[in-house]
């Protein structure tokens, strides 16, 4: 930076380094002046910018570049194609040998060699952009390590490899960088609603596609958490401390959590132990600065996915800090002002008290590991299940993505030495897979495979079932007995189709693989004719008779507007982005149902989409869609504010989509504008609340389950502090239900069973249509798989409508009662959605001929 030329401006800055320095770290001995302080390097004190993370990224280069005890790692790059970036700081003896020390780490899990060797503790923070004080403590964190010259640090430098991970959420970090600065006020203005602590529509929590960066470390979606996991799983510190900020009336918050919601499948030394020892240095901390602090509430360890959580399922101590925010400079609370620079302190002490609790109980950690890992061997020589087999052949798109979200977590996963039959299902060597329990990471095997878990609470802070092969609906069987596996699966999934050759007739493409939706658009985006079969059919292709059932996709090779030589050329393309299959045919009749010519082909149009966004409208949501079609169909989607709507000439879109959200802002005038614009043609699909919202509206004659009228003779009464226990058992917070789906409808093309996994965390209850043909999907009369729902919740779901599809007039509106493309995650149902955007138009209500 450049130096103040006035020698009161540099009396000035040196002030204020020194008022820094007090505020921060006071008593901290001496620091080497050979290390810049933030303050120095970007040109303010910290707390009183919000810094950008480009320079986050500058300083931590430099500080690499200065000292010889850090090195900076690249680990990843966003969307938005920022890096992901890593500081590991340690003493310079440790640095010269850092891979040696890396290696011998994760060979104490079970063993007592080698531990002499430093520990590794990981410091994270800013996972959700718009919680900015972890990241700025960071900054404070890494120069206090490098620059400090005491006994203490250079006692845990010889002792620890210290890992930063300053932001984890870059991009959402500066979106709201930008928010807060361009409306920072000189001076600062604490009113809660000035524009500054009020960020418009999406706000800078999430990533680039609106979804919450921390519920993905089990689902790993995104590349930022799988490149923070594959961090993790290199190094697999002893401790992972996530730095958050909660709501600005709040304090500060560290573990342990609220015991009731301890996932009961980790060995509890963790909580009985651990925690304890741990809470008592951050109480000290908090205690030194005065701070305000709470324990035991709110949240949980039972979701895998959080940065605070999933290494716990590998043998570690994940702890979580939340401190208030101040979402901007300073805002007023009911107890008086707060600062951005105090959220900074808080989490700056939070974070060196971690650092010398893990250095003092450092045998508590080592124990605490080879505990876990010892335990969990126990546990599963003892399950009586030795296995999972799963797979689906005629699907191996979704198959393949099963495979390697498992790797990634470093599970175990095996090839099939022959088929196999189990469950009611066979399974083809080649296409199914095997997962033993038997290994070291069988904690997040039953977390992958099993329903649910045993709970002691009917609250919880998120989902209460996370099983993921239920996600991706795919046929799978327990294995109880000794079962021959075939080779070691060592490297990631991708389906080699063969080549496609050139047909004199036609091609036809499987709808039961999850990439045919991507095939399609492609192939409407290239500019051909494509066709779908609304009645299954077979033909010998080289001596084989193959089975296409409802939704198979034809190319004639005649009828087009293209030249054969150019569909070909398309058809290849598209295989060798989508990796499907694709048949050849040299004929139009089938050997068995429907010909090729036959009017249940239907021709399909390209989508031409609108997604309303905008306030009110679950940003999460609407985000899931963006990123499906952008991700994985290749499809661009207009986003559309709702306040927009008035302006937006609909007849340019076929299809309108409608997520969770609060509509109550679109006028009468927008209301009738979409009825006839339903009625001329369009596609409507809604879900959740905004299929409540569309029904309340009447662009669809499908009704909502009455509200609960049940009269009683007294009033009830209840204890006023149980409030929270007895209203909050009525929210849903996540569970996974069955539901029985018509797979002979456009919406179920492509199923290959008629019970489907769902997941659910709303209260939108359909009643069945009054048309026979419009219940598309009805939960059915047992339909929990795992989670918690309360009785009245339950009753209420049982043989209720999933999803609805009625016609209105020349139109159709799609109504789904849950979330199909939950966190990015629910391989299983994105169908249902691919289904309602590709065949939504060819939807018609048979009418129902009176027999009365």
């Amino acid at each position: 930076m450049k130096r103040l030329l006035t020698l009161g401006g540099s009396l000035v800055f040196i002030t204020a380094l020194w008022a820094q320095a007090g505020y921060f770290y006071p008593n901290s001995g001496p620091m080497n002046a050979a290390i810049p302080t933030p303050e120095q390097f970007l040109g303010y004190p910290i707390g009183s910018y919000h810094t950008r993370y480009d320079r986050i990224v500058a300083y931590f280069e430099t500080l690499a570049r200065l000292s010889d005890k850090a090195q900076l790692e690249v680990l990843g790059n966003t969307y938005e194609n920022r890096p992901l970036i890593a500081l590991i700081v340690t003493s310079a003896a440790n640095q010269s040998r850092l891979e040696e020390i890396r290696q011998r780490h994760l060979q104490r899990n079970t063993a007592t060699a080698y531990d002499d060797e430093p520990i590794v503790i990981q410091i994270a923070a800013n996972v959700h952009g718009n919680e900015a004080s972890g990241g700025e403590s960071a900054l404070l964190t890494a120069y206090y390590l490098l620059a400090n010259e005491s006994e203490q640090v250079k006692n845990w430098l010889d002792n620890m490899v210290i890992l930063i991970v300053p932001v984890q959420n870059p991009d959402g970090r500066d979106r709201f960088n930008t928010w807060v600065n361009m409306h920072k006020g000189t001076p600062p203005v604490a009113d809660p609603f000035d524009r500054e602590h009020t960020e418009a529509w999406p706000g800078g929590r999430m990533n680039h596609y609106w979804f919450d960066p921390n519920r993905d470390w089990f689902l790993l979606v995104h590349p930022e958490t799988q490149a923070l996991a594959r961090f993790v799983h290199k190094w697999r510190p002893y401790v992972l401390v996530d730095h958050h900020e909660m709501g600005t009336n709040s304090t500060f918050y560290f573990d342990p959590g609220k015991p009731s919601s301890d996932n009961p499948l980790i060995p509890d030394r963790l909580y009985k132990s651990v925690y304890p020892k741990f809470s008592k240095y951050f109480e000290q901390a908090m205690n030194k600065l005065g701070s305000l602090y709470f324990t035991r509430e709110v949240f949980d360890k039972l979701y895998p996915g959080y940065g605070s959580s999933y290494i716990n399922f590998y043998g570690g101590a994940g702890f979580l800090f939340e401190q208030a925010s101040s979402r901007g400079q300073v805002q007023e609370t009911p107890t008086g002002q707060i600062t951005f620079a105090f959220a900074i302190r808080n989490q700056f002490h939070a974070a060196l008290a971690t650092l010398q609790a893990a250095y003092s109980e450092r045998k508590e950690l080592l124990e605490m590991r080879r505990e876990f890992f010892r335990v969990s061997r126990e546990q599963a020589i003892k399950s009586p299940i030795k296995g999972y087999v799963f797979g689906q052949a005629s699907d191996p798109t979704r198959t393949n993505a099963f495979v390697n979200l498992c790797l990634q977590h470093e599970i175990e996963v095996y090839e099939l030495a022959s088929n196999f039959s189990a469950g009611g299902y066979q399974f083809e060597k080649g296409s199914a897979y095997f997962v033993p329990t038997d290994q070291p990471n069988y904690v997040m095997v039953r977390s992958l495979f099993e329903k649910s878990i045993p709970y002691a609470d009917s609250l919880f802070y998120d989902a209460s079932a996370w099983s993921m092969i239920h996600a991706f609906n795919l046929p799978y069987a327990e294995i109880k007995s000794n079962f021959t596996k075939g080779e070691k699966v060592v490297a990631p999934k991708v389906a080699n189709p063969p080549p496609v050759e050139k047909a004199p007739y036609g091609y036809v493409i499987r709808w039961t693989d999850y990439n045919a939706a991507q095939a399609v658009y492609r192939l409407l985006e290239g500019g051909a004719v494509v066709q779908a079969a609304f009645r299954p059919f077979s033909f010998n292709i080289n001596g084989k008779n193959e089975n296409f059932g409802y939704g198979t996709i034809f190319i004639p090779v005649q009828q087009q507007k293209i030249t054969s030589d150019s569909l070909y050329q398309l058809l290849k393309k598209v295989q060798l982005q989508a990796k499907i299959v694709i048949y050849s045919l040299a004929t139009g009749r089938s050997i068995e149902g429907i010909d090729l010519g036959s009017n249940y082909m239907r021709a399909l149009r390209k989508p031409e989409a609108l997604l309303v966004v905008g306030q009110g409208v679950s940003a999460y949501e609407a985000g899931e869609v963006w990123h499906l079609l952008d991700q994985r169909i290749g499809m661009p989607i207009a986003k559309v504010d709702v306040s927009n709507l008035s302006r937006v000439n609909l007849n340019r879109y076929n299809t309108i989509i409608m997520v969770n959200g609060t509509y109550t802002t679109i006028e009468k005038a927008v209301v009738e504008r979409l009825k006839a614009w339903v009625q001329n043609g369009g596609t409507l699909i809604a879900q959740k609340s905004a299929a409540e919202w569309a029904i309340k509206n009447e662009l669809t004659k499908e009704k909502l389950l009455p509200s609960d009228t049940t009269k009683r003779d007294k009033p009830l009464r209840y204890d006023y502090d149980n409030a929270v226990y007895i209203e909050g058992a009525k929210s849903i917070g996540g569970v996974i239900l069955e539901m029985d789906l018509d797979i002979t409808h456009p919406l179920g093309f492509g199923f290959q069973s008629r019970k489907v996994s769902v997941f659910r965390n709303g209260t939108t209850f359909f009643k069945p249509s009054e048309n026979p043909y419009n219940t598309v999907g009805q939960y059915t009369a047992s339909p929990l798989i795992g989670g918690y729902l309360s009785d009245q919740n339950l009753k209420k779901v049982q043989k209720s409508a999933a999803i609805l599809a009625s016609s209105e007039a020349a139109g159709r509106v799609i109504l789904f009662a849950d979330n199909p493309n939950f966190r990015g995650i629910w391989y299983g149902t994105n169908r249902l959605f691919f289904n309602a955007l590709i065949f939504g138009n060819h939807i018609n209500t048979p009418t129902v001929i009176s027999q009365e």
